[in-house]
């Protein structure tokens, strides 16, 4: 038994102009590839920016922001200096956070927290008083009515004397739980928070302090330790409804010491 292999012979000029044409379109991807990216990494960064988002808040547009960022209309990715603009952006007295993102090749995303108040202080100026709001880190970051919004029902603090009082102070750090405590009641309970038209602040003899609240609705002084808490709050102004109610002559109720004590108002 025998078999025949048979062959068929292909022309030369066929292989080589396959080869040819698989040789030219790769190297034509290559040039696509490569073109992609020496624009995505050598030129489109230092282009002007495409986009620049900015989450700006009250009273500061974003025209303001972005200059104090250092952005214009000519700066690209790579001149965008994020840390730097960051720190220009906290400078300003009512900025709590600030957030500066870039997003590559040619995006900027910048966003603001501002201040919010906790508290409020009067303080003189000449002949002159001003209200300040302080917010929850201690920094006193508006000053003048201007700052000021008749609507926001926040405590008045006393009893700390603010000499040369600028936006953008920072009071002792002593000063710091308190008003950590506050800026939780703004926005855990403001409507127990309004309950109080005053905070004092009596310093000890020695060392630290401790308060004097003033309610709005009663002509009664409430003696406390430095930590007011939503639980702690509420149960003194129970307590003070209940001696209130038993006793006619109350002056000052004193919590300092874990049990409710009183004193008579002044009579004479």
């Amino acid at each position: 038994m025998s078999s025949d292999v048979y062959s068929i012979p292909v022309r030369p000029g066929v292989r080589s102009t396959s080869d040819r044409k698989l040789k030219l379109f790769l190297a034509v991807i290559i040039l696509i590839l490569g073109v992609q990216i020496v624009w995505l990494f050598g030129i489109s960064p230092y282009l002007p920016l495409a986009k620049i988002t900015v989450a700006a808040i009250p009273g500061i547009d974003e025209k303001t922001v972005l200059a104090l960022a250092g952005i214009g209309t000519q700066s690209s990715y790579v001149s965008v200096n994020a840390r730097q603009a960051e720190e220009a952006l906290l400078a300003l007295p009512s900025v709590r956070s600030a957030r500066v993102v870039k997003h590559f090749p040619n995006r900027i995303e910048i966003s603001l927290e501002s201040r919010r108040p906790a508290a409020i202080a009067f303080v003189s100026a000449g002949e002159r008083i001003f209200p300040a709001l302080i917010d929850g880190d201690g920094v006193v970051f508006s000053v003048g009515k201007d700052g000021f919004r008749e609507e926001e029902k926040l405590p008045v603090i006393s009893g700390i004397v603010l000499e040369g009082v600028y936006p953008g102070m920072k009071l002792p750090r002593i000063y710091s739980s308190l008003f950590a405590r506050l800026e939780t009641l703004t926005n855990d309970a403001p409507e127990l928070l309004a309950t109080i038209s005053e905070i004092r602040i009596n310093p000890k003899d020695y060392d630290g302090y401790d308060l004097t609240l003033f309610p709005v609705h009663r002509e009664v002084r409430v003696r406390v330790s430095d930590d007011i808490t939503e639980d702690t709050l509420r149960y003194l102004l129970l307590m003070l409804d209940v001696l209130s109610a038993r006793y006619n002559n109350i002056g000052e109720i004193d919590f300092r010491t874990g049990t409710a004590s009183y004193k008579e108002a002044y009579s004479g």
